[in-house]
């Protein structure tokens, strides 16, 4: 199923992501004690791992919606 995730916040030193839309999520982890939000996607979209800085992230929405998994991290 296609799940994705928006993102808004820093993804490296003056590196700022605004609505970037990655599909294709796997998986999705955050790591609270490092502040970074790590998206992992499948094979088809590269299969890599984006991380994103936690601690400019002030909002989390998670939504499902015919089965499919929607993330909003601005």
């Amino acid at each position: 199923m296609p799940h994705q995730i928006t993102v808004t916040g820093k993804t490296g030193p003056d590196r700022t992501i605004t609505a970037a839309v990655v599909q294709n999520v796997q998986k999705v982890d955050f790591d609270l004690n490092d502040k970074i939000i790590s998206i992992t996607t499948d094979q088809s979209s590269g299969g890599n791992i984006k991380e994103f800085d936690l601690g400019t992230i002030t909002t989390v929405t998670f939504a499902i919606s015919g089965g499919n998994y929607t993330i909003v991290a601005s």
